[in-house]
Formats: structure tokens, sequence, C-alpha cells
């Protein structure tokens, strides 16, 4: 099975805390700039916790 390019997966989680951020709650922000330092492991295991898909 193909997993999901890193790169796709961390577009997905700046979509997601973008929304949050601009639905009120501006904290999640704050969680924009972690994405973009986040390893692949890293960012699989965020997406995962969110239920985001990462096959």
């Amino acid at each position: 099975m193909w997993e999901k390019d890193p790169e796709d997966i961390r577009e997905e989680l700046r979509d997601y805390y973008g929304t949050v951020a601009v639905s009120g709650f501006p904290m999640a922000a704050a969680q924009l700039f972690d994405v973009d330092d986040m390893d692949e492991e890293e960012l699989r295991e965020k997406a995962e916790e969110l239920g985001l898909d990462t096959d």
C-alpha cells in the first residue's frame, strides 16, 4: 500500500489548523509553525491523532 507523501500530510495539517484558527480558536495558528518543523514521523503521528488519513 502506498503511503501519502509527507508534504501532502503537512499541507493537510496546515489546512486543518488554519481552519480551526479562523473558526474561533486563534491559538491553533501557533500550531501552523510547529507543522513546518515536524519530521515525517511526527507529521504522520499528528495526522493520525487528529483523524486525518495518512495512507
